[in-house]
């Protein structure tokens, strides 16, 4: 296809997270395009700006994308760059995710301050942990018995900020790997938390750029940059997701692999997930494995029969109670890059 535009704004939030994912695709698209122009258009979202009430409460299940969204309709931008984790599995009509960047590391990390190390093993009664995501509450809760949890807002600099403070009541902190690493913050990992110990969110370490659907140059421009391997495991974990969401904070919790050979596209897809009651008491997990080889509607078919085993094991249930139990929650929902309304979080 022959381009017709010599300019390709990209929407973007403007904390830094977003902005560094932002710049990752901007500079891939330019060295595939010279001669064109990809200009950033930074907006703040409504979750920006509420940095206090819990998102659960504010009455909007896109609280990250919507004020983005509203300009990509416009036309004032023609592609947007998400952290994938941030993107409700039902997109805004007339959209969709056009590409997703190869994935970085998925897992969570504890964070301590400088020079502490502690096993996670060893945390129980008066050790306090920062996060305000309830799928990372809950594990940690089931891991480490007695354990206080504690809300911890703002961006990534921020949550950091709080946590080296002097009078800071947090012993870590649970944040992703990914976003660490795109702000050159890999250092302050202090360990990272196997598959076996936490279970990631829906799309961690992936960054999703959506697109209006009718737009075929912009799709054409941004293909190079899908990456099927990532887009299989992320596609499979957001099948899970939609059918369990069921419209509230659920903490639920996935690890993909995907075993190829020589070709990209041919291999098995595995897919572990699990949900769990807000305080990690009740749990549901489920495994399974099928021969994708390239296809995405059979990731999303994996994802559905994952989905389908975690219901059969209880799993509505508890997504039943953490329901009745949204508005006390053990745990607020939190603000800023965080986000579990629908199952986005950071």
């Amino acid at each position: 296809m022959t381009s017709t535009r010599d300019s390709f704004p990209i929407g973007t939030r403007k904390s830094a997270l977003a902005i560094a994912q932002t710049v990752q695709v901007q500079s891939a698209l330019q060295r595939l395009n010279p001669d064109k122009s990809f200009p950033l258009l930074q907006m703040t979202t409504t979750g920006d700006n509420n940095q206090i009430q819990p998102l659960s409460s504010i009455g909007t299940t896109a609280v990250f994308t919507r004020e983005l969204e509203n300009a990509l309709e416009r036309e004032e931008c023609h592609l947007l760059v998400h952290s994938l984790k941030d993107v409700p599995t039902q997109i805004k009509s007339g959209f969709v995710i056009g590409a997703m960047m190869k994935r970085e590391e998925p897992n969570d990390v504890m964070v301590m301050r400088q020079g502490e190390v502690k096993a996670l093993k060893d945390f129980g009664p008066g050790d306090v942990v920062g996060t305000s995501s309830v799928r990372r509450a809950s594990q940690i809760r089931r891991l480490c018995p007695g354990v206080q949890v504690m809300d911890v807002r703002g961006n990534v600099n921020t949550r950091l900020a709080k946590l080296d403070a002097a009078d800071s009541p947090y012993t870590c902190l649970l944040l992703a790997a990914a976003g660490l690493q795109r702000l050159n913050l890999e250092g302050r990992i202090t360990s990272k938390l196997p598959p076996d110990v936490m279970l990631h969110a829906v799309g961690q370490g992936s960054i999703g750029i959506e697109c209006r659907a009718d737009d075929a140059e912009t799709l054409e421009l941004i293909k190079p940059l899908d990456h099927l391997p990532t887009r299989l495991r992320c596609e499979a974990e957001r099948s899970v997701m939609r059918i369990l969401e069921g419209g509230c904070s659920v903490p639920i919790g996935v690890w993909t692999e995907f075993d190829s050979s020589d070709a990209e596209d041919v291999g098995t897809l595995r897919l572990k997930a699990m949900v769990s009651s807000l305080d990690g008491s009740e749990i549901a997990v489920s495994e399974a494995s099928a021969a994708v080889n390239g296809s995405v509607e059979l990731a999303i078919e994996l994802g559905k029969t994952v989905a389908s085993q975690l219901l059969a094991q209880g799993a509505e249930t508890i997504l039943a109670k953490v329901l009745q139990d949204r508005n006390q929650t053990l745990v607020p929902t939190g603000t800023g890059e965080e986000n579990t309304i629908k199952g986005w979080e950071v």
